[in-house]
């Protein structure tokens, strides 16, 4: 198939995420963004309370959960609105050449890095080689071929393969232009250079601060004169910051969102693309049989958790994406049918095990991600799987992930960042960046292959839906339990704030009233 197509600011191209609750909100929040404010103060600092310190701020080591500080300082090719909407970034226009193995983007004019370097086509050259060749968007980048400077402010990806879908992914990590300059820096990880609103100024124990960059491209967008992350160790902890003062926002859990609205607080909240569920390294002791992760399916009572957990605002699922998105399967979405603890136990004696077996959960220090472990822990505990939970404070969390040193998480995963196949390679396929137990679905490649052609979500989705099928009948390696809704909370005087649909953030927009 052949198509050349060509988006730019008067053609956007959508990722397509239906809301079902979309539009602004009003003082007592609900909605999925705020509204504005007049008089507010282009000086003030935004006080963004955080659950951890960035993993690094080189997009080559950086973690599923960096974005939030990523996208303070650095820009990538394409943008991503945190609504999902893809729009120009540091590239104005992208055209698929013939049967879409390259892509030409045009370089915005005018964009400076933080040290002063121009932005131009050797600087996307130098970054997406650096990126391809070692650290954790190799595998992300692994199909690109080569990058032809045809200008200083053209340049040409070159593909192995059909790859529309590489759209959606230069809209993320693998998209980050940094400075050339800082690229060979190992200090890099804690000394950004971007093109970004905002600079780093201090690095710190637990708390990291941003200046407005006033040499921006565009300076006029951002109402902010910088930001200030502060680790504060648990969900109730960051709020009771934003309640005191302390802090004028940050994610909450659905469960607090009584708290906060009676706290006076504003809150915000939709549907995104993360979603709570077990990750699962299938070459650990009994769970590298297929049967032993399905019976771990069917044991979970997932409405019972969104209920008692989440106030019911955290989907029962059992796939990656919720309902909406365009990959999202619609047979799986009434879940009911996978609570069967008769079910459960009957594949566990299929397994070998019809007295059960003893089984570890690693889970970080955030208090909802223990009490879901708990509450998973009561559930398997049902058809005889006896769990011990091993609490990891939050960077050995994140290295546990990483090195795939680990029995069993509890964990957020990020299904539609930077695109869902990405998700896949990394989750389902051998070699994928989380999958260290090396499951294998058993024609996924081809399926995934498909799924990446076109940058059409309308020709994407259905390979894609059916590797989510099949994933749940091969014993899957990750055990969805229910899809998240973004919540944050702010103090009054704060506006501009959007949910993130597949954790992109966006702070320069945010005001702040004096």
């Amino acid at each position: 198939m052949k198509r050349t197509s060509v988006t730019s600011a008067g053609a956007i191209l959508a990722i397509v995420l239906v809301l079902t609750a979309c539009g602004g909100t009003d003082a007592n929040g609900g909605g999925n963004a705020q509204g504005t404010s007049a008089g507010f103060d282009r000086n003030a600092v935004l006080r963004w309370a955080v659950p951890g310190m960035p993993t690094s701020f080189d997009p080559r080591k950086s973690a599923p959960l960096d974005p939030v500080f990523l996208d303070v300082v650095y820009e990538s090719l394409v943008n991503r609105t945190p609504a999902g909407e893809l729009v120009p970034g540091l590239a104005t226009e992208w055209k698929l050449g013939d049967d879409n193995t390259t892509i030409t983007f045009t370089l915005r004019p005018g964009v400076k890095f933080h040290n002063g370097e121009a932005f131009d086509g050797a600087a996307v050259k130098a970054n997406l080689e650096a990126f391809k060749k070692e650290g954790a968007l190799a595998g992300t980048l692994a199909g690109l071929d080569k990058v032809d400077v045809l200008a200083p402010d053209q340049v040409r990806l070159t593909f192995a393969e059909p790859s529309g879908y590489m759209i959606n992914v230069l809209a993320g990590e693998a998209g980050i232009v940094v400075a050339p300059s800082a690229l060979g820096d190992p200090g890099l990880t804690g000394k950004p250079v971007g093109t970004g609103p905002f600079q780093l100024d201090v690095l710190g124990e637990g708390k990291v601060t941003f200046k407005r960059f006033d040499g921006y491209w565009d300076a006029g967008r951002i109402t902010l004169g910088g930001i200030e992350m502060a680790v504060y160790s648990d969900e109730s902890t960051r709020l009771r910051a934003v309640k005191s003062g302390q802090a004028d926002g940050t994610s909450i859990t659905p469960s607090q969102i009584k708290e906060s609205e009676a706290a006076g607080l504003t809150v915000i909240k939709g549907a995104n693309t993360t979603f709570n569920g077990i990750l699962i390294n299938t070459s650990s002791g009994k769970l590298t049989d297929p049967k032993v992760r399905e019976a771990m399916l069917y044991a979970i009572d997932r409405a019972s958790i969104s209920k008692n957990l989440y106030a019911g605002v955290c989907t029962p699922a059992v796939q990656p994406l919720q309902q909406g998105f365009w990959a999202n399967v619609p047979e799986l979405n009434d879940v009911t049918r996978f609570y069967d603890t008769a079910k459960a136990r009957q594949l566990l004696t299929e397994a070998g095990y019809p007295d059960g077996f003893d089984m570890q959960l690693e889970v970080g220090p955030n208090t909802s991600y223990q009490t879901l472990a708990q509450a998973l822990q009561a559930q398997l505990q049902q058809v005889g799987i006896r769990v011990t939970i091993k609490v990891l404070e939050f960077q050995q969390m994140v290295n546990a992930r990483r090195t795939g040193n680990f029995t069993a998480t509890v964990s957020l995963l990020q299904a539609g960042r930077p695109d869902p196949s990405q998700f896949v390679a990394d989750f389902y396929l051998k070699g994928g960046l989380y999958n260290p137990g090396g499951f294998e679905l058993p024609g996924g490649a081809d399926l995934l292959a498909e799924s990446r052609v076109s940058a059409d979500v309308a020709e994407r989705a259905a390979p894609l839906q059916e590797i989510f099928k099949q994933v749940l009948e091969a014993g899957p390696p990750v055990v969805p339990v229910c899809g998240i809704t973004y919540v944050a909370a702010f103090r009054k005087g704060v506006t501009g704030m959007e949910v993130p649909v597949t954790g992109d953030y966006d702070f320069a927009p945010i005001k702040i009233t004096s």
